[in-house]
């Protein structure tokens, strides 16, 4: 598949919908760096080798929730199994090092100008983020963005699973809605849920390729106003 990186389609598509998705960190926060760090800093204890997997794993599967990840980093990295409260320890201690940092991080370009346009003419605009659903809240409050958001959706539940929830909820159906993310997963619950996508970033387009058709990606908001 090839990719649009043209923002005059990505106002077309972006026009034509009822209902607009976005991923969080890296699509309105420039916050991924900020959580490769706290990735990092947990599992720096083990070793620079197993550092270096865990960055690497996670700059390749930004959308997979951390508590998917940890599960994931102990059982194939380490070669331990860890149960369901050890998870929680290392989500709270990572919950710890991130919040102040991903909610003073600087806005990807364009977003806020974004969300203030089209919340203004009407649109709805919803969160699906893999970050945990009280946390992510937190976060979009705490940013004062909360005015522009009717919902944040966030884990344990999948990407795909809250996309049904929106339909369900506002009653919406996938055609009406598109998602903006910036990961394989982001794609792949648009590709499944049959709703359209507009890549943000550099890194999603790594990933188009591999699926049918042409699809928009772009490396920031700007232009499409």
């Amino acid at each position: 598949m090839n990719f649009i990186s043209d923002p005059v389609v990505a106002r077309k598509k972006i026009d034509e919908k009822k209902l607009l998705v976005f991923d969080f960190d890296g699509v309105i926060a420039d916050s991924v760096e900020v959580k490769t760090d706290a990735f990092a800093e947990l599992y720096r204890p083990y070793g620079e080798f197993v550092v270096k997997r865990v960055i690497d794993h996670h700059r390749d599967n930004g959308g997979m929730s951390r508590y998917e990840k940890f599960y994931h980093y102990h059982k194939e990295f380490l070669g331990q199994d860890i149960d369901q409260e050890k998870i929680n320890d290392l989500s709270h201690q990572f919950s710890e090092i991130v919040v102040d940092k991903v909610v003073s991080s600087v806005g990807i370009a364009g977003a806020k100008y974004i969300l203030e346009h089209y919340c203004g003419i009407g649109k709805i605009c919803v969160v699906n983020s893999a970050t945990p659903q009280d946390e992510i809240c937190k976060i979009v409050k705490r940013r004062n963005q909360d005015n522009y958001f009717s919902k944040v959706y966030g884990s344990p539940a999948s990407k795909v699973e809250n996309l049904k929830k929106v339909m369900s909820h506002f009653r919406i159906p996938s055609h009406d809605m598109v998602f903006f993310g910036d990961a394989r997963s982001d794609m792949e619950a648009a590709y499944n849920t049959n709703v359209d996508f507009i890549g943000i970033g550099e890194k999603i387009r790594n990933v188009i390729h591999e699926y049918e058709g042409d699809r928009i990606s772009l490396l920031s908001f700007n232009g499409i106003l």
